[in-house]
């Protein structure tokens, strides 16, 4: 069997996925997996096992061109897929998979899933009625799979990993994708300067676009505390793997690294904002045993990135709540030192 996985989203989300690899492998021992992916996660396949390839999905080249489309249903057309599973809804992917002829196709039933595909189930994700790794789960059924196991994302380091800093290392990623999951940049300021009071260690990290927020939280860091304190936001994709592995723990918006840093055993303090299920700690917090969540939305109606009432859910948490919840993966974190 020859089987064609399909995530073309988002960081976090393609972590969420391994689980569902790892049970496709140890199911189909001797079929050939290979995923569909966006360029912005080829640095994570080479942390990933059970996999025999991969294709770039090139989503601008498909969105503007029906002949790249028609090339590109040949290309995957003549690797001869026996399956294909469309992890991530998307009208255009749905598409592309019918053109390219595989004979089976999985995926939600939105956007054209019930025209285009071959077996598909009730699009629930935005109930949040469970986690993200075991709505990518229930495809299995779908693959003759009964029963399987519902095990933390893993990546798989292939050299040392080498700290930072010799004493308790936090990592610190204060971006998310919208602006309705970004606790306020001033919180973040005073945290990272609480941390260094207290004799922690620190760590920026983001993508290249997350540098001004950077720069905002060092101009406020006093001169004496400088040489604790590392700027690596815009570090590849691939050296962030082994640095978060080199962290006692991340305090993160809700958003990819938080799921990184659980896949190379790290835990995390993850702020949530909006109250909407779909995108609640429910759904998306990170799976290490160890992981906090602080989540105090209460609108009954939330508006995201329109919000009228100036993020109110995030400006309610303050920073002694994520230094509590800190303190507490921190003693964890020690004893663990000691077993």
């Amino acid at each position: 069997m020859n089987l064609l996985i399909c995530r073309t989203d988002r960081i976090g989300d393609f972590v969420l996925s391994l689980p569902f690899i790892s049970e496709l492998r140890k199911n189909f021992p001797d079929a050939r997996i290979d995923l569909l992916i966006s360029e912005t996660l080829v640095p994570l396949v080479r942390f990933v096992k059970g996999l025999d390839g991969f294709i770039v999905y090139p989503a601008k080249e498909l969105k503007s061109s029906w002949r790249r489309m028609l090339s590109f249903a040949r290309q995957i057309r003549g690797r001869g897929y026996d399956g294909a599973v469309a992890l991530n809804p998307n009208l255009r992917l749905h598409l592309l998979l019918a053109m390219s002829g595989i004979p089976l196709r999985i995926g939600w039933a939105v956007k054209g899933g019930k025209l285009l595909l071959t077996k598909t189930l009730p699009h629930t994700k935005p109930l949040g009625l469970m986690h993200e790794s075991q709505y990518n789960m229930l495809f299995l059924p779908l693959l003759g799979i009964d029963r399987w196991d519902s095990p933390r994302p893993q990546l798989y380091l292939d050299r040392r990993v080498e700290k930072l800093f010799p004493g308790i290392t936090v990592a610190v990623h204060p971006h998310a994708s919208c602006p309705s999951k970004m606790w306020p940049i001033e919180r973040y300021a005073e945290l990272v300067q609480r941390l260094l009071e207290r004799g922690y260690y620190v760590v920026l990290i983001g993508a290249p676009y997350v540098r001004p927020l950077a720069e905002q939280i060092l101009s406020k860091v006093p001169p004496q505390y400088l040489t604790r304190i590392r700027n690596k936001v815009g570090i590849d994709l691939g050296d962030l793997v082994y640095l978060l592995a080199g962290c006692d723990v991340l305090v993160s918006n809700d958003s990819g690294p938080v799921h990184i840093a659980s896949a190379v055993d790290v835990p995390s303090v993850v702020i949530f904002g909006r109250n909407d299920p779909g995108l609640s700690p429910t759904r998306w917090r990170p799976l290490h045993v160890d992981a906090r969540s602080i989540h105090k939305a209460t609108c009954k109606r939330c508006l995201a990135h329109r919000c009228e009432k100036g993020f109110e859910c995030l400006r309610a948490i303050s920073v002694d709540d994520v230094l509590a919840e800190l303190d507490n993966v921190l003693v964890r974190v020690r004893l663990k030192e000691f077993l």
